[in-house]
């Protein structure tokens, strides 16, 4: 109803000229799983953990390794590095084993710390950290509790309110069963809230030996099983990175030939000190493609496909692959389950050189980029229609939806999001009655709206063809 002046005079009212509006939302907030040193707040009390949960904290979003380390520590220190010394005829050459606090067995320290660190060096912006428990806790047997306390993880990542990524990197130290098993039902989890993506690693048995082993690849495919593959992407080989394992300043935990280090003399610390500072991790790579992920979608849109771009901080694969051994990676007709490729090329450096989901079979969901880009979408128009839940399902409020949703969408296509030269080749809203509803779905309470869009694929194969001419004399 009009308001009534009744004194004379100029009064002053304002129309809005637009309607409601999508906001993009962040494309590439992963959530890092796993152990850390501690997790403290800024009082230094420990983080509250989620409600039920004995391990699980509540989600913390950083955005530097800086805030990372002043809530959940640094690298893990926690294990022994013996070295061993040899003489060749360059003179000294030293190797490192990592070991378990008494000596007695093998010791993969934490990932959680390194694998952080490559996300912000490859082009990360900000993620959440939720830590199962302490550097000090780890061990085989504590796979079990992480197995019944999965729920409480995915509550955890269901915290991490703006998160769009989940990274399981540290859990790898679990052993492929598990880590697989875990990876199989996060996958799944991500395709039952429609708004994450899960970057897995293919687990290489010997994680120094360079050499390409079926048997990892077959462990992969045969134990990752989600309903839903196409919500997950995995990559091979591991990385050689320049992150070096940690050692305690003090070198309580370096020992040289059997040997504490700080019992030797001052010459032979400082060599094999600069020695350990080389002694880099050869690391899964899915902390350094989800700083890629975030990098691309930063620069060109998260539609732009994550390959034929390099890692950063790396020396290379560990594991050069041949064409031919890339080809049972990328298709595999049996189970379709594709692996993504890193790769080495003379002139080029190291690559990554593949950019299809789990689901590489399918015609639909075969791409990264795809899937990434109608979870963008989904999850931002979605969020935009809230607004309109209760809202008279009439014709304006019709026309309002698939106007916002329009101009969404025109905004996608301007930046390059879809593989139409116009929009009307690129995308189509429907909401109306007798067009997405019947008289049946009003009356019970339901607006169906349809969105078809052509997204953008990238070109994987390009075929040259060449034909000789006859030339006019």
């Amino acid at each position: 109803m009009a308001k009534q002046y009744k004194t004379p005079g100029v009064y002053i009212t304002e129309v809005n000229s637009f309607g409601s509006s999508i906001v993009a939302n962040e494309t590439a907030i992963p959530v890092f799983l796993g152990l850390t040193e501690y997790a403290n707040n800024p009082k230094g009390d420990s983080l509250n953990k989620v409600k039920g949960s004995s391990i699980v904290t509540e989600p913390v979003l950083v955005g530097s390794i800086l805030e990372y380390e002043n809530t959940f520590g640094g690298p893990d220190e926690t294990g022994r590095i013996y070295v061993t010394a040899s003489t060749d005829k360059d003179g000294k050459v030293y190797s490192a084993q990592n070991k378990n606090q008494d000596g007695t067995e093998d010791y993969e320290p934490g990932l959680m710390h390194p694998s952080v660190f490559n996300f912000f060096s490859n082009g990360g912006g900000s993620c959440y950290i939720v830590s199962l428990g302490k550097y000090e806790d780890f061990k085989n047997e504590m796979a079990s509790t992480i197995t019944t306390e999965m729920n409480f993880i995915e509550e955890a990542i269901k915290m991490a309110e703006t998160a769009t990524l989940i990274l399981p990197t540290d859990l790898i130290r679990f052993g492929g069963s598990n880590y697989y098993n875990w990876g199989t039902q996060l996958t799944n989890f991500s395709e039952q809230e429609k708004k994450y993506f899960t970057v897995l690693d293919v687990i290489q048995e010997e994680p120094n030996n360079p050499v390409f082993k079926t048997n990892d690849i077959d462990a992969y495919r045969d134990s990752v099983t989600p309903d839903f593959p196409s919500y997950a992407g995995a990559y091979f080989p591991y990385l050689k990175s320049r992150t070096p394992y940690a050692f305690k300043g003090d070198l309580s935990n370096v020992y040289l030939d059997e040997k504490l280090l700080a019992d030797s003399d001052s010459a032979t610390i400082e060599s094999v000190k600069t020695f350990l500072a080389t002694n880099y991790i050869n690391m899964p790579p899915s902390p350094f493609m989800a700083g890629i992920y975030s990098r691309l979608d930063n620069a060109s849109g998260v539609w732009t496909p994550p390959a034929n771009v390099s890692p950063i901080d790396v020396s290379g694969p560990l594991v050069p692959l041949t064409n031919k051994e890339q080809e049972g990676l990328n298709v595999d007709a049996t189970s379709g389950k594709s692996i993504n490729a890193i790769r080495s090329f003379t002139g080029q450096g190291t690559l990554v050189w593949g950019a299809r989901t789990n689901d590489g079979n399918s015609m639909d969901w075969r791409y990264v980029n795809v899937r990434r880009l109608f979870i963008a979408m989904e999850t931002d128009i979605s969020m935009a229609l809230e607004a309109f839940v209760f809202k008279p399902n009439v014709h304006n409020t019709w026309v309002e939806v698939k106007t916002m949703i329009e101009s969404y969408l025109l905004g996608l296509f301007n930046d390059g999001a879809f593989a139409g030269t116009t929009p009307e080749t690129s995308y189509q809203v429907m909401v109306g009655k007798g067009e997405t509803m019947t008289d049946e779905d009003i009356l019970n309470g339901y607006m169906r709206v349809s969105i078809q869009v052509a997204p953008v694929r990238p070109a994987e194969f390009i075929v040259l063809t060449f034909t000789q001419m006859v030339g006019d004399h």
